[in-house]
């Protein structure tokens, strides 16, 4: 019994506001690369291809998202700033009068410069191109 009491308070502790407003950046930041890195996940996943079961087996074509809007040779860093540019415009329209276009774009720039340079640090290849569905 006394693990589950553990975990009740350890989530009743992870939704309880900040103590500060400088918490509160760190978890909006937070839940910014969350949603980043999920868009990202999606994105990939759309190139996915898949098969329904049966006799014979039956290949489903993958969307390709990031192929449909960026077009074909699109690399992994552009991958990435489109997945930063949809979640931002999808922010702005959820709240125009917080996030201005002009700050959708200024954020874009600034969140991909940051990326970028995480993942060229850890070795990540951001001009790798991307497009080899299969």
């Amino acid at each position: 019994m006394g693990s589950i009491n553990k975990r009740i308070e350890a989530l009743e502790g992870l939704i309880q506001p900040p103590a500060s407003p400088k918490d509160e950046a760190a978890a909006l930041r937070r839940a910014l690369i969350r949603d980043i890195l999920d868009e990202f996940a999606r994105l990939k996943a759309s190139r996915a291809v898949h098969y329904r079961g049966g006799t014979p087996m039956v290949r489903i074509e993958p969307e390709d998202i990031p192929g449909k809007i960026l077009g074909p040779g699109y690399t992994t860093g552009q991958m990435m700033e489109l997945a930063i540019r949809r979640v931002l415009e999808r922010e702005h329209k959820t709240a125009p009068d917080v996030l201005s276009a002009c700050t959708v774009e200024h954020l874009v720039q600034t969140w991909t410069g940051f990326l970028r340079e995480v993942s060229e640090s850890q070795g990540g290849d951001w001009s790798k191109v991307e497009d080899d569905v299969a």
